[in-house]
C-alpha cells in the first residue's frame, strides 16, 4: 500500500523559500544505497522527502540525519508511532481527556498552529503516552494534509494541570518526545507557547529541562492567566485564529477538538500504510518480531 499525501507537491513546493528538485532526486538515490540497519524505506515518495527537505531549509547533510533520526526514532518509540487507530481503548480514553486541533488559520508569521490541552484534569486518567501519540498523530494530519510549511507553532494550555499529572510521567516518554520533536520531526519548530500557567509549572521545568536543548528551551514562552493578551493577538496569533476561551471567533474547543478526531479517523489508511512502510524496511528480525506486534494490535481492535 503506497503512502499517500493529499497536499498538492507542486503548487506547495513553488511556495518554498528554497526547493531543487534536483536535491529531491538525490535524496532519493541517497536512499536506496542505505544500509537496513538505518531503518530508512526505500520507497519514500517525493511528497515525502520534501517534508524533511523543508524542515531543515534545505541543507542536504541536515536532511539525511533527520531522515535517519526520524525512522531511528519510530522504531525504537512503537508506543509512540504504531497502531495509530483511534478506536483502540488506550486511545479513545485519551481523546476524551485531551482536547486538540489543528487551527484552521495562520499565526501573525505565517505558521501553522496545533493547540494542545486537557478537557478532563483528573490526574489517574492522564496518560502521556497516548497523549504524546495523538499530538504526533495531529501533527502528521498537519503535514499530510498542507504539506512543508514556513513554520509551526504549538499553543499547550496549562488548565487544570498539578501536581498529580507529574506523577504519571515517565522520564522514558519524555526522552524519547524530546529527542523526535528535536531532532527528528520533520517541520520548522518556531514556537511553543503556554497559556494559563498555573503553580506546578516549576515543578514541571525542574522534569522536562534536562531533555531540552538551548535552542528548544527558547522557543518556550509562558503567558499567565491575568496576562493582557493584546499583544499576543496583534504580534502571535491574532483573534480570528482562536476559540472564544481565548478571546477569539472560532468555534468553541470541543467542536474543534471532534473535527480533529474525524479528520483522524478518516487518515487511519494513511497511519496504516507509513506504519506497514516502515515495517518492510527494517532489518529481516526485527521485521518480523514488528509483523508479529502489528498482528497482535489487530486482534485486539
Amino acid at each position: 500500500m503506497p503512502v499517500e499525501l493529499e497536499y498538492d507537491y507542486n503548487e506547495t513546493t513553488a511556495a518554498m523559500d528554497k526547493f531543487s528538485q534536483a536535491d529531491i532526486n538525490e535524496l532519493r538515490q541517497w536512499t536506496l544505497k542505505l544500509d537496513k540497519s538505518k531503518y530508512v524505506p526505500k520507497d519514500l515518495t517525493d511528497k515525502q522527502l520534501v517534508l524533511f527537505y523543508n524542515a531543515c531549509y534545505g541543507e542536504m547533510d541536515k536532511t539525511k540525519a533527520c531522515i535517519e533520526k526520524y525512522y531511528s526514532c519510530r522504531k525504537n518509540a512503537p508506543e509512540l508511532f504504531d497502531n495509530r487507530v483511534l478506536k483502540t481503548e488506550e486511545l479513545k480514553l485519551s481523546a476524551d481527556v485531551l482536547e486538540f486541533s489543528v487551527l484552521p488559520g495562520k499565526s501573525c508569521q505565517g505558521y501553522d498552529i496545533i493547540y494542545h490541552r486537557l478537557h478532563d484534569t483528573e490526574p489517574s486518567k492522564y496518560n502521556l503516552e497516548s497523549g504524546c501519540k495523538l499530538l504526533f498523530m495531529t501533527v502528521d494530519l498537519c503535514l499530510t494534509k498542507r504539506g512543508p510549511q514556513p513554520g509551526y507553532m504549538f499553543l499547550f494550555d496549562m488548565r487544570g494541570v498539578k501536581f498529580g499529572h507529574l506523577t504519571r510521567v515517565s522520564l522514558s516518554t519524555l526522552r524519547k518526545f524530546f529527542q523526535y520533536v528535536q531532532e527528528a520531526m520533520p517541520v520548522r519548530m518556531r514556537a511553543i507557547h503556554v497559556l494559563n500557567t498555573e503553580p506546578v509549572l516549576d515543578k514541571l521545568m525542574l522534569l522536562i529541562r534536562p531533555f531540552m536543548d538551548k535552542k528548544f528551551f527558547d522557543m518556550l514562552k509562558f503567558h499567565n492567566k491575568n496576562e493582557d493578551m493584546e499583544k499576543f493577538y496583534e504580534t502571535v496569533v491574532p483573534r480570528s485564529v482562536l476559540p472564544p476561551d481565548y478571546g477569539g471567533t472560532l468555534p468553541d474547543t470541543q467542536t474543534l477538538h471532534k473535527k480533529c478526531i474525524q479528520q483522524l479517523q478518516l487518515l487511519e489508511p494513511y497511519f496504516k500504510a507509513e506504519e506497514e512502510q516502515r515495517i518492510a524496511a527494517l532489518p529481516d528480525k526485527k521485521r518480523e518480531k514488528a509483523m508479529e506486534r502489528a498482528f497482535k494490535n489487530l486482534d485486539i481492535d
